[in-house]
């Protein structure tokens, strides 16, 4: 009677389909790097049914989620990703099961940030995108509503200038020397549209009294190092004089990065 009851609590058999290049069953496939170019096209030539019911579950999904997508499209964080948040999404994007050796990678890597990142591109592929840098593509197409033929135009050196420009990223730190003397050290102005640094240094040096020189900086850019401790003076220059918008300068707090506005 026991053995009886026993049996009846057995499942039946249940056949679990893998898919043939990722090696996972075609229900998490979507969450990988090679869905559309590899899985998808696999799935739809070994179990068109099972394809079929999935592409109709997928469509269905993301009809329930258009709405609240194009509303975070719209949004925009008030800061760009620290290196930390930097390295983070590329492991989700590509190694997900190594993203708990991030701050031991860090670490390691101290002040040679730029190199890990120029090796993990050419051994995985393209970084994903920070979203503090993307754009709508309001920015770049525009309706032709003159000739009313609903078509889409690029705005040509307009559109070009306006990415330039959300691709600024000036970071302002402080750095302190022996006897009560610092340095304010200015990064990033190289990403500031028609400004030369040789310029910029002098113009830093005229304002601030001071000397101010150009220097490269381990990471393979270069910084502008301006004597005396003017950090938060210097950003709000950069904002008046370079007509950076203020949201493109950011404060370095031991650390810490801070948007100035």
């Amino acid at each position: 009677m026991a053995e009886t009851e026993e049996a009846s609590c057995i499942l039946p058999r249940r056949e679990v389909i893998y898919c043939g290049k990722c090696g996972m069953p075609p229900e998490y496939c979507e969450y990988g790097p090679d869905f559309e170019t590899h899985c998808d096209p696999w799935l739809q030539k070994h179990h068109p049914d099972l394809y079929e019911t999935l592409a109709a579950k997928r469509g269905a999904d993301s009809v329930k989620k258009a709405g609240a997508s194009t509303e975070a499209a719209v949004k925009k964080p008030p800061r760009p990703w620290t290196t930390e948040e930097r390295l983070t999404a590329f492991y989700e994007k590509y190694v997900p099961e190594k993203i708990e050796s991030v701050p031991a990678l860090l670490e390691k890597y101290a002040g040679k940030e730029d190199s890990l990142f120029k090796a993990l591109v050419k051994k995985y592929g393209e970084e994903p995108s920070d979203p503090y840098y993307s754009e709508s593509s309001d920015s770049e197409v525009s309706e032709d509503e003159d000739e009313g033929k609903g078509k889409k135009k690029r705005r040509g050196a307009s559109a070009k200038k306006k990415e330039t420009a959300s691709q600024t990223r000036v970071v302002v730190a402080k750095e302190s020397q022996k006897k009560k003397r610092f340095l304010t050290i200015v990064s990033g102005m190289e990403t500031v549209p028609d400004v030369k640094l040789k310029d910029a240094s002098k113009t830093f040096s005229k304002r601030f009294a001071g000397s101010s020189s150009v220097k490269e900086n381990p990471q393979g850019g270069k910084d502008i190092i301006i004597q005396g401790d003017h950090m938060y003076d210097v950003a709000e220059f950069i904002a008046d004089k370079f007509q950076v918008d203020a949201s493109s300068i950011f404060l370095d707090m031991d650390g810490d990065i801070v948007p100035l506005a």
